[in-house]
Parts: C-alpha cells; structure tokens; sequence
C-alpha cells in the first residue's frame, strides 16, 4: 500500500513537472526585432490610434492603441497592448532598450506587454527599461 501511495505521487509529480512551460513571454524568439544602437530610429510625429479588441487571460478587452513596429520614440495613451512584432534596441546587461527615445507615458495608461505575459504595466516603463541618470 505504502509503494502504491508513493507510486501515485511520484506519477502526479511527473506529470506536474511535464506541463511546465516558460510562460514569461508569449512572444517566440524571432518575433521582436533588435536593432544596433548605431542604427537609430526615425522619430515619429504623430501617433496613429488603431483601436483593436484582443483576449488576455479569457476576457476579450477593448484597447485604444496596439503597438507593433518601433516602439522607441512612441507616446502611450489609455489602454494599451504592446504586441510581439515590435522593434527595439538590443542591449547588453539592462534591458535599458528605452535609452535614446523619445518615450512618454500618460498618467492612468494601463499597458498590456505580450513579452511579459499579457501582465498590465499602471506606471510606464521607464523605470525597468530606461537607465537612470
């Protein structure tokens, strides 16, 4: 009896550990664009809304604004999904891809970041992706 109970939780263990997956990102590699620093940016004028409705976590929501392409030199407002077919700046230790761009944030946007699981962003980006200075 006692190796039936330990059979079963080994088995259940086995399984648990087969349906790990890394699910920090839901953008495959290959699916955002690293560009050279030497190579920068064109800035951009005027912010194009494309409203679009998308599903996080089984909820379809209505988001004002979907980023795909650079996302360097961009002003975010209301609610928004920061896709995977972006374009940013490779980096090396910080993922400080932001440096050099001309990136705002208004207050009480919520961002949505498919590179980090669909999680919602309330205070921008700059705190991890900008270097302080």
């Amino acid at each position: 009896m006692k190796n039936k109970i330990l059979l079963i939780f080994t088995l259940f263990f086995i399984v648990q550990l087969s349906g790990c997956v890394d699910a920090r990102s839901l953008c495959t590699p290959g699916m955002i664009t690293y560009r050279e620093r030497s190579n920068p940016f064109p800035s951009i004028t005027e912010n194009q809304l494309n409203p679009q409705q998308i599903e996080i976590k089984l909820k379809i929501k209505d988001f004002d604004h979907l980023v795909s392409g650079q996302l360097c030199n961009n002003h975010l407002e209301g609610l928004v999904y920061v896709g995977c077919d972006i374009e940013i700046y490779e980096w090396e230790d910080k993922s400080n891809f932001l440096d050099n761009c001309n990136f705002t944030v208004e207050s009480n946007t919520i961002i949505y970041v498919a590179a980090h699981n669909n999680t919602a962003y309330y205070k921008g980006c700059n705190s991890c992706h900008m270097t302080d200075e």
